[in-house]
């Protein structure tokens, strides 16, 4: 069988090695996180990916949103990296936006959907060093990159899936190569 172009870089993509980090976007935990971050892999001269639309600071400067944890780790990283790559899919902001429907149902921002193939084509496109994103895109990124060096950032206690509306209830991790326990409480 033979693989044209596009599928062929695809697939020489998801071999490729690089750090994944699915984060826990409890405020409280940040700082933990970024340090154990700092420890496992060294980001200066790096190429980062983030779950960060690339549109969200235009947003936030407009005073539609508040900054984000991934917002708040690339200003934290900022003069490291060679690089940064906003991986996530562009939010869509309604003229007269409903906000009790949009702190409800993410999809509202996203209208169409299209936030893992897009997270994918960034990390085959861009070739990251280093990707953080959500734990609850994590697993899905570990699943079309199996080489990604894994870590997770899980919350004492177990993790539910649904606490981040992926609604996919007590979670197992998809094969992390390190699983760091955040506390529960502060």
């Amino acid at each position: 069988m033979t693989l044209d172009n596009k599928t062929q870089h695809d697939n020489i993509g998801l071999f490729r090695r690089f750090a994944l980090f699915g984060v826990s976007t409890i405020p409280q935990h940040f700082d933990l996180q970024v340090s154990r971050i700092e420890e496992i892999c060294d980001i200066d001269g790096k190429v980062v990916m983030l779950e960060l639309a690339p549109n969200y600071a235009e947003l936030v400067e407009q005073g539609i949103l508040q900054p984000n944890t991934y917002m708040l780790l690339a200003e934290r990283l900022k003069g490291r990296y060679s690089k940064l790559v906003a991986g996530d899919q562009k939010l869509t902001i309604p003229e007269n936006p409903n906000w009790l429907i949009g702190l409800i149902d993410e999809y509202y921002l996203y209208p169409d959907w299209n936030r893992e193939e897009i997270m994918r084509a960034n990390i085959v496109k861009e070739k990251p060093d280093i990707v953080i994103v959500g734990n609850g895109n994590s697993d899905m990124i570990k699943d079309h990159f199996p080489h990604a060096y894994y870590t997770v950032f899980e919350i004492s206690g177990g993790y539910s899936a649904s606490l981040t509306g992926h609604n996919r209830g007590i979670h197992r991790w998809n094969n992390p190569d390190n699983v760091i326990t955040l506390p529960s409480e502060y």
